[in-house]
């Protein structure tokens, strides 16, 4: 599967920090998966929900400091949440958005949902997501290496036809 990678535009990107997202596949007008998130209903998340935009937000203000994320083994999930609210979550582990910090200046955005099951893997909401994430900031990792991926202050820079294969 093709992936190609897009700026998210201001409000989120600002000029301290630029968001970038996925987009899987080559159809023209296909939803990144950082917008495929945004659809999702968290409705019964609402405060963890508002917690991830705080944080987004913050992000944009100070830079995408390393303590705003949790490291898994190529990516990264963000929000990190209070433990008083994790005490009051019994169903599940909370909403999980998962990314790729390359830099406090560059970070790319994923897809994620509710997780329900300690271990990503055993989880259907977001084992795909979790999966793809990895899958992808492998290739970016290796693109950065070999020099088809660079960070450049706040830009990630790409040639216009850069793709990866996932």
């Amino acid at each position: 599967m093709v992936v190609r990678f897009i700026k998210i535009p201001p409000p989120l990107s600002t000029s301290r920090v630029s968001f970038y997202t996925v987009v899987l596949g080559t159809t023209e007008g296909e939803l990144s998966e950082f917008e495929k998130f945004d659809k999702l209903d968290f409705s019964s998340h609402l405060e963890e929900l508002g917690i991830l935009a705080s944080v987004l937000s913050e992000m944009g203000l100070r830079g995408a400091k390393p303590y705003y994320f949790v490291k898994e083994t190529f990516s990264e999930k963000i929000p990190i949440v209070p433990e008083a609210l994790k005490q009051k979550n019994h169903k599940d582990f909370g909403v999980r958005l998962y990314c790729k910090r390359l830099s406090n200046q560059v970070v790319i955005l994923f897809n994620g949902g509710i997780k329900t099951k300690l271990n990503p893997h055993d989880c259907p909401n977001v084992s795909a997501h979790f999966r793809r994430a990895e899958r992808i900031s492998q290739k970016v990792d290796k693109a950065l290496n070999d020099q088809l991926l660079r960070v450049v202050d706040a830009t990630l820079l790409f040639s216009e036809d850069f793709e990866i294969d996932i």
